[in-house]
């Protein structure tokens, strides 16, 4: 007869060797007797302590009574299960009338398992989700029935119904059920199946106090008809003595903080242990700072397969289209090719650079390589296992295999060695599970199984994640890392609780997919519902337990570096007081270090401090040798020296050296070429060249140089359409220069420029054409070359040259216009700095110029830029003598306009504004210094890579 009994334990007996033995024994004197266990951990220690015994989880179970009753099927993960949803709701355009994407498809697959792990059928479920119902069907239909794919749902609910249906052909005589807080709907379905069909159910729960949550999960264990024995519960001995809140600045401090006190503690390894609050995430967080501590784990260490490069050379690979691509578009391959053939460094770089310019290969297995991925086809939809079996040949075909079983006999750096041969496990590894699967397909008689490209390419990502390489065995006596789940198994003495943060513990509980709290709770799930309140109750039993597991227990959490808004920790630690913070500056005066890397680093903040420190190392006093240089940003260099230079240099040279003397250096003194990338806009330069060109072959056509505006007004009708042509034919160029750009976006900036060039030639109406107070003012140069002598202040002679765009003239009155097509504007101390030369200097040239050569006294009424971005606007844009600001100007200068200026183009201005002193200073500097003093430090800058500017000397910059 069998029976169906609850038990009480402690939360440190679960998995008890007593127990473990006696099941043993069943299975000796009976049939089948199956352990089960609620996490990988808890199976791992009943194993090692009992062999031999079948310690188990409920699939396992569910499965093994689907193979007793004949029942042959394929086992689906979820991804897989998402994959098949994609493949359905890609079918259609809309489904129920809303766009298909991945996500939504994910979504409704992750809604089917939710509502299967509910125990509901496709026609129970809410009435919120019926909308969907034909889809679930559909899944059912196709692949459950047709195909016989289960997913792990579906193994447990036929499990179920072979139960109901032929119990007498399942030889399980009993299963013990160990260490569970709580059941899902569908376990509980499952174990109420197991009782019915007449096989023994033994439950044993914890017996603490405070834990609510195994009182729900025994009332619902007696309704289904089993016997409570547990012992009248008395307060069990609690072990903790000793409990700590910590809170560190940032994550990175909190587990710092944690090793650190590993490091320092007395107790050996095996006697503490780290309980990961956040799994997702902190897990990789342990192994990483473990590693950076040299503190040995009891984990042993493994890598997704999607990590290595292998995995991702096949994912392009698989992503190969016949349709033609751009040289950038391949650089990923390229990259994937190197690596793969442990191209590093220097070679790497100008491999790429070379691919970049020409199309060409250093080495004649790479490129042939390369051409072989890149004339890969795929179906667009093909039969699945034709899919394998082509991914699978081309694996086969790959070179790195025989390279990299060379490699093994000839490399001498353990490292790169580590690399290979991890890169060689995991495409052994994915081509066996390929072919594995492949085997799987064809003996399950679904070698016609269809699957589209999209979906193949998703599947081997997933495989991808799912597949994982062993690296490091685990440290026997190392520290333990657990999760609520299995941290009872901890017997050691100190525990760290790390990242109890509120919000993250108790953390609140969401629904997978589209279903709702609301939907399940007036639903027809038979057996507790996950709700919101069941998942406090079962946090809070986790949190109960860590009184019976530790003597010792420290909880971390991440208080952040606003004092004035900190971070909280959990609501379950509000009695608690902080006993220390872990912080940066706290651990940089910490009297120990624990690695080399550690100690130079505190050496370092202690050496910054201004401390007096003995024994510097040379790798610090090479770090404050460079912080001293980068603090005065001297950049000097010898490459004039012993040359004589030229007393000559352009007015934009000048400028571009006071704006940054290290940028000048890199581009005009070494010419040192900008890094290349892809091009995502128009080049400035060019549209600049574009507009220039425009506007001077606009003016030459009107033979507008030495005519009076009011003599040009009668043959300017014409010019807007005239704008439009030479625009369209020489925007054909623009287009040739950027074959990277999309057409949509040079469609948008050809739009863009169009538009500005006709509001440029409104306001040349508007200020110039039309303006009755210049209608005997003529244009009298376009694009005038300058060149002039200026003396320095150390008594030399300079000659600057450059060119003007435009000289307007009336009488002995001119005024220069520079035409820019970015935003323009000028203030005195621009001049002053070197910034903005160009306007006073092509005034004093020309005004000088003109009096030379006729003899008479000329005056700059104005100099000034015109910017194809707001080209009315005159205020801000250049500087004026007084007279011609306000409402009387006859050049439309706004009262608005700061730049009053009447010695403008006089050398007076020169020493007003003391240009001449800024002049030489500069040409001196131009010769042999270029320090990252930046007067205009730009972020889009192309050497911001190399260059070692500093935040303070960016902030001086903006100033």
């Amino acid at each position: 007869m069998s029976e169906h009994v609850v038990y009480g334990t402690h939360v440190k007996d679960v998995a008890d060797q007593e127990r473990l033995e006696h099941a043993f024994k069943l299975t000796k004197e009976k049939s089948t007797v199956f352990y089960v266990l609620p996490s990988q951990m808890w199976l791992q220690e009943a194993r090692r302590k009992r062999p031999g015994l079948l310690i188990t989880t409920f699939d396992d179970i569910a499965s093994f009574i689907l193979k007793q009753t004949n029942i042959s099927y394929i086992s689906l993960s979820e991804e897989e299960r998402t994959l098949f949803f994609l493949q359905f709701v890609r079918g259609e355009v809309t489904f129920r009338g809303e766009e298909v994407v991945s996500g939504k498809a994910r979504a409704y697959a992750d809604t089917y398992g939710q509502l299967k792990r509910l125990g509901l059928n496709v026609t129970d479920i809410p009435q919120s989700l019926m909308p969907i119902s034909d889809l679930f069907q559909k899944y059912e239909d196709r692949v459950v029935l047709d195909r016989t794919m289960f997913d792990p749902e579906n193994i447990i609910l036929h499990a179920i119904q072979q139960l109901k249906k032929v119990p007498n052909q399942i030889e399980i005589s009993s299963i013990v059920i160990d260490g569970y807080y709580d059941f899902s709907p569908l376990q509980m379905l499952f174990i109420e199946a197991l009782k019915l069909a007449g096989i023994s159910v033994t439950v044993f729960v914890p017996n603490h106090p405070h834990f609510h949550i195994v009182e729900q999960t025994v009332k619902e264990l007696l309704s289904i008809g089993f016997i409570d024995k547990r012992v009248s519960r008395e307060e069990t001995t609690v072990n903790v003595e000793q409990r700590k809140l910590i809170p560190a600045s940032t994550n990175e401090e909190q587990w710092r903080g944690v090793m650190e006190d590993i490091r320092l503690s007395d107790l050996a390894y095996d006697q503490m242990g780290i309980l990961v609050v956040d799994e997702r995430n902190g897990m990789n967080d342990v192994t990483k700072y473990a590693d950076m501590y040299d503190v040995p784990l009891n984990k042993a260490k493994k890598r997704k397969l999607s990590t290595t490069s292998s995995h991702a050379f096949l994912q392009t690979a698989l992503r190969n289209t016949t349709v033609p691509t751009s040289k950038w578009e391949q650089l990923p391959l390229v990259e994937q090719v190197l690596r793969l053939y442990q191209v590093s460094g220097l070679e790497f770089a100008k491999q790429k650079q070379t691919f970049l310019q020409t199309g060409e290969w250093f080495k004649k297995e790479h490129q042939d390589l390369f051409e072989t991925i890149t004339q890969l086809q795929w179906k667009k939809s093909e039969r699945f296992i034709d899919y394998i079996r082509q991914l699978r040949n081309v694996i086969d075909r790959l070179p790195f295999f025989t390279y990299w079983e060379e490699q093994f006999n000839l490399m001498e750096d353990v490292g790169k060695l580590k690399e290979v041969a991890g890169e060689y496990k995991a495409l052994k590894k994915l081509a066996e599970h390929l072919y594995q699967y492949e085997m799987l397909l064809h003996d399950k008689g679904l070698e016609s199984l269809m699957m589209t490209h999209d979906l193949f390419v998703e599947w081997i990502h997933k495989l991808g994640e799912s597949l994982q390489l062993f690296e490091e065995r685990a440290a026997k006596r190392g520290i333990s890392i657990y999760t609520w789940r299995d941290v009872s198994l901890f017997c050691g003495e100190k525990l760290f609780v790390v990242g109890m943060n509120e919000g993250s513990f108790p953390a609140p509980h969401h629904l997978s997919g589209y279903v709702h709290e609301r939907d399940i709770l007036g639903s027809a799930v038979r057996f507790s519902p996950p709700t919101g309140e069941h998942f406090r109750l079962k946090q809070q039993a986790y949190f109960e337990q860590l009184r019976y597991v530790a003597k010792s227990i420290t909880f971390t959490y991440v208080k952040g570096i606003d004092a004035n808004h900190p971070l909280l920790p959990s609501t379950l630690l509000e009695d608690m007081e902080e006993s220390k913070n872990w912080t940066w500056e706290n651990r940089m005066g910490s009297e120990s270090a624990f690695t080399s890397e550690d100690q130079i680093e505190k050496i370092a903040y202690h050496v910054g401090k201004g401390c007096l420190v003995e024994g510097i190392p040379d790798k610090v006093k090479e770090i404050t040798k460079r912080l001293a240089h980068l603090e005065k940003g001297n950049e000097p260099i010898s490459l004039y020296q012993g040359q004589s230079v030229k007393p000559v240099v352009s007015v934009t040279a000048l400028e571009s050296y006071a704006r940054c003397p290290f940028r000048y250096g890199m581009e005009r003194v070494l010419q040192v070429p900008e890094p290349q990338a892809i091009q995502e806009q128009v080049s400035p330069l060019d549209i600049g060249d574009l507009m220039h060109s425009i506007i001077e072959e606009i003016y030459k056509e009107l033979k507008a140089v030495g005519q009076s505006f009011a003599a040009l007004r009668e043959v300017i009708s014409h010019i807007p359409e005239r704008i439009d042509e030479l625009f369209e034919e020489k925007w054909e160029q623009i287009e040739k220069q950027s074959p990277e750009i999309s057409r949509f976006d040079l469609q948008i900036t050809k739009q863009q420029w169009q538009k500005r060039l006709r509001r440029w030639w409104q306001a040349e109406r508007k200020h110039f054409f039309d303006n009755a107070d210049l209608e005997q003012m003529q244009i009298m140069a376009i694009e005038k070359p300058i060149r002039f002598e200026l003396p320095l202040s150390n008594d030399k002679t300079l000659v600057l040259t450059g060119k003007a765009d435009r000289i307007d003239r009336l009488n002995n009155a001119i005024v220069v216009y520079d035409y820019k097509s970015g935003q323009a504007s000028v203030k005195m101390e621009d001049v002053q700095s070197g910034l903005k030369l160009q306007l006073p200097l092509y005034a004093f040239a020309i005004r000088e110029e003109i009096e030379r050569l006729e003899e008479k006294v000329v005056q700059a009424d104005g100099a000034t830029y015109i910017s194809l971005k707001e080209p009315s606007k005159r205020a801000g844009n250049g500087m004026w003598r007084t007279e011609h600001v306000g409402k009387s100007s006859r050049y439309k200068v706004s009262s608005f306009c700061r730049n009053r200026e009447d010695e403008l183009g006089t050398e007076q201005f020169l020493i007003d504004h003391q240009l001449k002193e800024r002049i030489t200073e500069i040409w001196e500097g131009m010769q042999t210094n270029f320090p990252v003093e930046p007067l205009e430090c730009s972020s889009f800058c192309s050497y911001r890579t190399i260059c070692r500017v500093t935040d303070e000397k960016r902030e001086q910059a903006k100033r």
